[in-house]
C-alpha cells in the first residue's frame, strides 16, 4: 500500500465522524425548531442530570410506598408545589400570575389525598372556586383581565395537584395499584426519552415508550397484583397507555409554550391523565 493510500484510509474515519456529527446537529436543530414553533410540542431536554433525577424520582416513589405508604404524600405534595411554582413563573412573563399562590394551592390539593378520593375531589372544587375569587377580587382592572388571570392560575396549579393527589390516593388506599402505575409510566418515560431525545420527529419517542409499557404490562399480567383481574388489568393498562402521551401534550397546553422551563411539571406530565382516572376507577 502506498503512502497516499494509507493517508486516505486514515482520513476516512474522521470524515465519517464529521458526517455523523453534522447529521446529529441537523437532527437537534430540527427538534429545537419543532419545539419552538409547535404549541403542543413535547421537548426532550438533555442538559443537566436528567437521568439521575429520573432515577431518584422513581426510587423516592417506590421506596416511600415500600417502607411507609403515607410518606408518599409529602413527596408528591412537594413535587406538585414546585411544578405549580415553575408553571406560574413561566406565565409570569406574559400574564399577571402569582406563582406563590399556584404553589400553595397545588401542594394543598396533593396533601388532601390524606382524606382519600373524596377529599381530593373536594379540594379540587374548593381550590378552583378560591382561585376564581382571588383573581376577581385582588387583581386586574377589567373582567377580561381577571378571567385571564383565573385561567392562568388554574392551569398552573390544579392539574399538577390533581396528578400528585391521584397518585397519593392510590398509594394510601391501594399500594399495589400505585406501584403498578409507577412501573408502567416509568417504563414509558424511559423508552420515550431514550428514543425521542434522538429522533427528528415527534412520533418515535411515544411509540418506543408504549412498547416499553407493553413489556411491563406483560410482567404485571403474570404477577396480577391485587385488585387486578385478567379482565380489569388490560383496562387499566389501556388508560395508562392513552394517558401518558396525552398528559405530555396536556402539560405543554398548560404552559405558555411547549418548551417553557418547568422540569417538575414534566416529571408529573405522564400522570396528568392516568393517575386521576386510575384513582376514580379503583
Amino acid at each position: 500500500m502506498t503512502k497516499a493510500g494509507s493517508a486516505s484510509d486514515s482520513r476516512t474515519p474522521n470524515r465519517r465522524r464529521r458526517a455523523a456529527n453534522q447529521q446529529a446537529r441537523q437532527k437537534a436543530k430540527q427538534r429545537e425548531l419543532r419545539w419552538k414553533h409547535q404549541r403542543l410540542a413535547v421537548p426532550y431536554l438533555v442538559d443537566g442530570p436528567k437521568v439521575t433525577l429520573g432515577v431518584l424520582w422513581f426510587l423516592a416513589l417506590l421506596g416511600s410506598a415500600y417502607y411507609w405508604p403515607p410518606a408518599v404524600v409529602p413527596v408528591l405534595a412537594v413535587v406538585a408545589s414546585v411544578a405549580a411554582l415553575q408553571a406560574g413563573h413561566a406565565w409570569s412573563h406574559q400574564e399577571l400570575s402569582d406563582r406563590r399562590v399556584t404553589a400553595a394551592v397545588a401542594g394543598l390539593i396533593a396533601a388532601s389525598a390524606w382524606f382519600g378520593a373524596f377529599g381530593l375531589g373536594v379540594a379540587l372544587v374548593v381550590s378552583a372556586a378560591g382561585l376564581s375569587i382571588y383573581a376577581w377580587t385582588t387583581r386586574g382592572t377589567t373582567s377580561e383581565a381577571r378571567s385571564r388571570l383565573a385561567d392562568v392560575l388554574a392551569r398552573a396549579s390544579l392539574p399538577a395537584g390533581a396528578a400528585a393527589g391521584g397518585l397519593a390516593v392510590l398509594a394510601l388506599e391501594r399500594t399495589p395499584t400505585f406501584v403498578s402505575l409507577v412501573l408502567l409510566v416509568s417504563c414509558y418515560e424511559v423508552g420515550d426519552f431514550l428514543v425521542g431525545s434522538g429522533s427528528a420527529n415527534a412520533v418515535e419517542g411515544p411509540v418506543a415508550g408504549l412498547v416499553a409499557m407493553a413489556l411491563a404490562a406483560c410482567g404485571l399480567f403474570l404477577v396480577l397484583p391485587e385488585p387486578f383481574t385478567q379482565i380489569t388489568l388490560p383496562l387499566f393498562v389501556g388508560v395508562a397507555a392513552l394517558g401518558a402521551p396525552l398528559g405530555q401534550i396536556g402539560a405543554s397546553a398548560l404552559l405558555p409554550r411547549g418548551d417553557s422551563w418547568a422540569p417538575a411539571l414534566r416529571r408529573l406530565d405522564s400522570y396528568l391523565v392516568s393517575s386521576p382516572l386510575w384513582a376514580l376507577l379503583v
